[in-house]
């Protein structure tokens, strides 16, 4: 006689515990590194706009002042969030001439001034010369929590507001 061949629930069960154990394993460092591969949007575009705006310095004698002196208005006005949006280009940042290559999930501000001219609190930017800094601001996973990107003038460096918290949050 043959026997029907085939899996027993016992079998089955162990195979659905094991995908379980698996999935719950996987699945947070998977949305761990979709985080961190958007927040590559925002240090790419802030490295363009440092870019832009040696340039600009090189032509024009000082920095680009898109948004003022103070972090008042951003690129969009409000923050993307999960769905990216499109670029609103502005008067002032055409005259930067920086925009991003597509979509995007942050808000982006940059603030120049003259020597003399207080920068943002908590830059550490010296006002004894010309400076600027651009901000990149997000919330990725859309909890209230705002996480930031800074770069500046007179630095090499970005500054990540959520460095503790894994780079996104």
């Amino acid at each position: 006689m043959k026997r029907n061949q085939g899996f027993t629930i016992t079998e089955l069960m162990i195979a659905v515990v094991i995908i379980g154990v698996l999935a719950t394993i996987a699945i947070p460092s998977f949305t761990s590194y979709i985080y961190k591969a958007r927040v590559t949007e925002a240090s790419n575009f802030l490295g363009e706009i440092k870019q832009r705006q040696e340039s600009y310095r090189n032509e024009f004698g000082q920095y680009c002042a898109v948004n003022g002196a103070d972090w008042a208005d951003y690129n969009p006005t409000s923050i993307p969030g999960i769905d990216p949006v499109m670029w609103e280009s502005t008067p002032e940042w055409d005259q930067l001439g920086a925009a991003p290559d597509g979509p995007i999930r942050f808000q982006y501000a940059t603030v120049a001034g003259a020597p003399g001219v207080s920068p943002p609190t908590g830059t550490n930017l010296q006002d004894d010369d010309h400076w600027f800094a651009a901000r990149a601001q997000g919330d990725l996973d859309e909890d209230g929590e705002t996480f930031f990107l800074e770069i500046y003038s007179q630095s090499t460096h970005i500054y990540n507001s959520a460095t503790a918290k894994g780079g996104w949050e």
